[in-house]
C-alpha cells in the first residue's frame, strides 16, 4: 500500500499507522526518530507526535516526516514550523485529529522537507499563529560527527563522519550538522531555492541553491522567490483591544471614566485584560472612543486622548 492510498484512508489513526510504517528504514544508513509532541496550553487536551525518517538513496540523502495531532479544534488548519521557519499545514478533521506528511521528494499530498528537524524546535500552531503542540527534536546524529565532502565523479558525495576519518579520505569538512539535505557543491548547476537563514531578528530569505542554503543551516522551503517573504514569522495574530480604565480626579474625590485606551495585543492577551477586540487593524486614531449609546466609534475619534500601543 502507498502513500497516497493511506492518505485516503479514514481515520487519522490508520493513517499515522501505515505512514509509520513506510517510515521505518531499510538499509543501515537510515536514521529514525520518533517524538511526542507537547501542549503548550492553549489546547490543555492536545497531543501529537512527529515521526522523522532520513535514509541514503544512492549518493544522496533523503528525508520525510509525518506530523499527526490530536484533541485539536475541529475542521481548522494548523501549520507545521521547523526551527521558527514554517514548512506546511495540515487540516483537522470532526474529531479534531490532522496530519501532514513531508518529503524531500514529495508526491500526492506530500508537502516538501528541506531541513533535517534533528536537534530543532518543531512546533505545531493554530490559525491565529498561537502555538498549540511543540516540541525539541533530538539530534540523532553520532556525536562528534561532521559533514564531510568527499571527492566523485559528480563533484562531491555527503558523508556524516569524524574529523579524522574526513581528512584521511581527502574530503572537505563542512563542519557539524546533517548530510540532508546535502551540504556539498555538484558539478551540474542547481536551481535557486528559497533559503531561510538564521538571524538574531528571525530567519532571513535568500534565493541560493540548496547546496548553499544547507551549507550556511538555512531551512530550504524548495524553488521559488523571497517576495513575498516566506520566512517571515508566523507569531500570534494582534487585535485592537479596547481597555477601560479609571482614574480619580484628585479634586473632588470621584471617579472620573475615560475613554478607553487602545492596545496592539493577541486575542488572548486582550481577553485576560477585560478588554473588548475590535479585530485587526491600527490604534491611530483611537477607535475605542465611545458613542452616547456605548459602542465603540472606530474610526471616528471624538477624544483627545491619545491612543497608545505596545
Amino acid at each position: 500500500m502507498n502513500y497516497r492510498t493511506a492518505w485516503f484512508l479514514d481515520g487519522v489513526g490508520a493513517l499515522a499507522m501505515l505512514a509509520a510504517m513506510a517510515l521505518v528504514p531499510s538499509d543501515a544508513a537510515a536514521r529514525s526518530v520518533r517524538q511526542e509532541l507537547h501542549p503548550t496550553g492553549v489546547a490543555q487536551n492536545a497531543r501529537g507526535r512527529a515521526i522523522v525518517s532520513i535514509h541514503r538513496a544512492g549518493k544522496h540523502m533523503r528525508g520525510k516526516m509525518l506530523v499527526v495531532g490530536h484533541n485539536l479544534s475541529r475542521n481548522a488548519t494548523f501549520g507545521v514550523s521547523v526551527a521558527g521557519v514554517h514548512i506546511g499545514a495540515f487540516a483537522t478533521n470532526a474529531a479534531g485529529s490532522g496530519a501532514a506528511r513531508f518529503s524531500s521528494h514529495p508526491t500526492g499530498h506530500g508537502q516538501f522537507l528541506g531541513v533535517d528537524p534533528s536537534g530543532k524546535r518543531l512546533e505545531v500552531s493554530d490559525d491565529q499563529g498561537e502555538d498549540v503542540l511543540e516540541s525539541e527534536m533530538p539530534d540523532d546524529t553520532e556525536a562528534g560527527d561532521i559533514q564531510c565532502c568527499l571527492p566523485d565523479d559528480d563533484g562531491a558525495e555527503c558523508e556524516e563522519t569524524s574529523p579524522d576519518e574526513c581528512a584521511a579520505e581527502n574530503g572537505t569538512n563542512m563542519g557539524a550538522g546533517s548530510c540532508f539535505p546535502d551540504p556539498c557543491p555538484t558539478s551540474q548547476p542547481m536551481p535557486d531555492m528559497r533559503c531561510c537563514l538564521p538571524d538574531e531578528d528571525g530567519p532571513e530569505c535568500e534565493e541560493e541553491d540548496a547546496a548553499e542554503c544547507s551549507a550556511a543551516g538555512g531551512v530550504n522551503l524548495g524553488a521559488g522567490t523571497c517576495e513575498p517573504d516566506p520566512c517571515a514569522p508566523t507569531g500570534p495574530a494582534v487585535v485592537r483591544c479596547c481597555i477601560s480604565e479609571d482614574d480619580e480626579d484628585d479634586q473632588e474625590g470621584e471617579l472620573q471614566s475615560e475613554s478607553p485606551e487602545c492596545e496592539q495585543l493577541t486575542l488572548g492577551d486582550c481577553t485576560a485584560e477585560g478588554g473588548t477586540s475590535l479585530g485587526a487593524g491600527s490604534c491611530e486614531p483611537n477607535p475605542c472612543v465611545s458613542s452616547v449609546s456605548g459602542a465603540f466609534l472606530g474610526s471616528h475619534p471624538r477624544s483627545e486622548s491619545p491612543a497608545r500601543t505596545r
